[in-house]
Parts: C-alpha cells; structure tokens; sequence
C-alpha cells in the first residue's frame, strides 16, 4: 500500500467518480482504476460498489477512508512544515468566535500566537453559532469556536469539545436585583437581547425556557440589539438585564459597569466547541494556533479557571 494509492482512493471518494477524478489529478482513468484494484487485491477487499448508477463504498470503503484521509492529510502538513523551514511562515487564517470564546481563549492566546508568527495574518468574524456554522460549511472560516447545540449535525464537521459555557444574567453594578437568588425574583423585570438580520432565538429561546420550568410565562424582552456591543452599553446605562457569558463581566471594558446577579437556577448546557470541516486539511499555520487554543483551554479547565 502506498500514498499513491491512497491519494488516488481519497481523491475518487471526493470526486464522486474515477473520471473526475482523473480529472482532478490530470492524470489517465486507466491509470487510477488500476492503482484502486492494486489497492483492493493487497488489502483482499472490495473498496467500491460498482453499478450503471456509480459508485459508492462498501464497509471496508468506508473504514478505509477515515484512515486513509488522516494519512494523507498528515503527510500533507508534513510538506508544508519542509516547506517553511527555510522562510518565516506566512499565511491568512480565518476564524470565528462568539463572545465567550474570544473572552475566554482567543485574546489570551492571540498575542503569544503573533509573537511566534509575525508574517501571518488573522481575520476575526463574530456572529452567531448558526452564522458561524455556515461559515466554516461552506469554507470561509477555517475554524470556528462557538457554544454548539446539543442536535447540532456533524456529519461534515469535527467537533472538538473544549469546555461548558457558563451564560449569566448581567445586570449594571447598582441594579435594584443585583442581590436575587432566583429568576422568580427577576419575573418582573424587563429584557434585551441581540437579533441579527435573518436569524432568530437568542436571548428569548433560552430565557424563555428558564422561565416556563418556572412557571413563570414569558419574559418580557422590549429591546434586541443588533451586536453585543449595544446590548451591554444599554445594560450598563438602564436596569434592563440580558443573558450573556459571566466571563463579560471581568473584561476591563465592562468590569466597572456591570454584574453578574447569581440566581440559582441554570440553563440548559452547552458545550463550547472548536469546529472545523472534515473534509479540508488545516494548513500549518493554522493547526498551530488551534493547537494553541485547544492547550490553553485543557490548561485552564484543569487549573479550576
């Protein structure tokens, strides 16, 4: 078995076909029809189901392809890092970060990761988990970091789990129920949440679940705001509350302004995750500042932080 072989394995599986294939690695069908069945006779397997309609992988197919990519995925990287070893790496990284995350890893992580390469460039998108998951679907994120739903499909998609979010209820420092142990106590208060064009939930989905396993009815959100940013400006400056990480509140931009009011009750668990699609390698670069993520965020869940 070579990488030959399994270059051209892979490359058939992606492309659908051995013509396109063919096409793909400007080489003859011929050609790559004979390194398959060299491939199939050493490994005494069928790989592919061959029929008028096309072809498809068998078991043993779909077996070899999780090995077979990581293999060739590997030595991938492996030319590249050669490749970089008489230059200063360069290179663009594309990534996305919801508010947690980038209080929680990226900014910690950020400037050790230029420091160590000063010729890369980095692009920072915000926005929501669903807009962020589109993104990284569709290639123009490389990766993403985010809090990502239980029922979230990940057939095309690594999910790497890096620690459980910790939302809160933020409040500005003087609020009139900055001292409530319950969101009983806060039935009556008056909500803001953020709601981006073209998408929906928020805020209201996870409050209003809270507030139904208490009885309550709904919240009462009067105000949504397009980012972040305006959201806890407005909760800084009035006694509206919103539902946002607790780690916002230790940030120096808003430490001075705002709380968060330490109900008893929980919302519903979620993971932040790093994720990426299976199906296109990570350049050096970029491996190298998500394996700089995912150590800070195992180095600071086991510190207790």
């Amino acid at each position: 078995m070579t990488l030959s072989q399994l270059r051209v394995f892979c490359s058939v599986v992606e492309q659908g076909s051995f013509r396109a294939a063919a096409r793909s690695l400007d080489t003859a069908q011929s050609t790559l029809t004979q390194a398959i069945q060299s491939l199939e006779s050493e490994l005494g397997v069928t790989l592919f189901n061959r029929s008028h309609q096309g072809i498809s992988l068998t078991e043993s197919g779909e077996k070899l392809l999780t090995r077979a990519t990581s293999i060739v995925s590997d030595c991938d990287r492996v030319v590249q890092d050669m490749q970089h070893l008489d230059s200063e790496p360069r290179g663009n990284i594309a990534l996305g970060v919801t508010s947690e995350p980038l209080a929680q890893l990226l900014l910690p992580v950020l400037k050790p990761f230029m420091l160590r390469f000063p010729r890369v460039r980095v692009h920072v998108c915000s926005g929501s988990s669903q807009m962020l998951l589109e993104k990284v679907r569709d290639g123009r994120l490389d990766f993403a970091v985010f809090a990502v739903a239980p029922q979230v499909d990940d057939a095309d998609i690594d999910i790497e789990r890096l620690y459980r979010s910790a939302p809160g209820i933020l409040a500005r420092k003087g609020h009139p129920n900055a001292n409530a142990t319950s969101i009983r106590e806060l039935a009556d208060c008056e909500w803001i949440g953020i709601r981006r064009q073209n998408l929906v939930g928020g805020v209201e989905n996870r409050l209003t679940s809270l507030f139904a396993a208490q009885g309550l009815g709904a919240p009462k959100v009067v105000i949504t705001a397009e980012s972040l940013l305006e959201t806890l400006h407005v909760v800084s400056e009035t006694d509206y509350l919103t539902l946002e990480p607790r780690v916002l509140v230790d940030l120096k931009l808003f430490s001075s302004s705002l709380i968060t009011i330490p109900i008893e009750e929980s919302f519903n668990p979620r993971d932040v995750c790093l994720v990426r699609r299976r199906s296109s390698p990570s350049t050096t670069v970029t491996q190298e500042m998500v394996t700089m993520l995912v150590s800070y965020a195992r180095m600071t869940r086991r510190l207790g932080a």
